[in-house]
């Protein structure tokens, strides 16, 4: 009776190893950016651009899209310019077959 039992579940084991999983999909993208001027005149250009495209075409799974974006600017002095740009873009497609 115990040989049979384990006979079954090593089989049931080996089983479900070969069943392919179906994982969801996530997308993370992160950018930080930081200056510190110290001093007079100093000139500071922070740009982020972030793009995401998927195709989903044909997939039932879930997808997860994230983009963030940090920047920082520390100034001290006279007459300093601190420039910063964020652009972000997501684009999702599903479609059937």
């Amino acid at each position: 009776m115990k040989n049979s039992v384990i006979g079954l579940l090593a089989l049931s084991t080996i089983g479900l190893m070969s069943v392919p999983a179906l994982a969801d999909e996530a997308n993370v993208q992160t950018s930080e950016q930081v200056t510190t001027q110290i001093g007079d005149r100093n000139s500071s250009t922070q740009r982020t651009s972030q793009s995401n495209y998927s195709n989903r075409r044909g997939r039932s799974e879930n997808v997860g899209n994230a983009q963030d974006s940090f920047q920082d600017s520390l100034q001290e002095g006279n007459d300093n310019r601190s420039e910063q740009t964020v652009n972000q873009r997501n684009s999702s497609r599903r479609s059937r077959r």
